[in-house]
């Protein structure tokens, strides 16, 4: 499900509860492919109602334990330092801003066997002319 330094990154973060739901909620999005708040709800294997399913799901989601900068960034270096182990292969990333719905997005890249790996993002203010 997870390779193994992805599972020692996040058990060393994340409670154990924390971490089983996790797993879980990957289990359930390799298995759906959907990321609808209302189907993960549905298909969260906790007995209890529907509607407190989803607030916590909810409530683990924002977690500041799932913060970019406890948990993305280091998987980002450990890649970063494999690609440096790899003296043939350069480090590509692309620069791109793009807007979804009424937000604009700030987004960097790593470019990885031409698929775009976000590694930073950041909301700007809508400007209107």
């Amino acid at each position: 499900m997870l390779p193994a330094f992805y599972q020692n990154c996040f058990q060393n973060i994340l409670t154990p509860t924390q971490y089983k739901m996790l797993q879980i909620l990957v289990m359930l999005l390799q298995f759906h492919k959907t990321v609808t708040l209302e189907k993960l709800g549905t298909l969260f294997p906790q007995p209890i109602r529907f509607e407190s399913r989803c607030r916590s799901i909810q409530r683990f989601l924002s977690s500041p334990q799932l913060s970019v900068k406890l948990l993305w960034f280091p998987l980002l270096k450990r890649w970063v330092k494999i690609s440096q182990l790899k003296k043939e292969k350069r480090l590509i990333f692309a620069i791109d801003r793009t807007q979804w719905r009424e937000q604009n997005f700030f987004i960097i890249s790593l470019i990885e066997d031409r698929r775009a790996i976000p590694i930073y993002w950041i909301s700007l203010p809508l400007t209107r002319l």
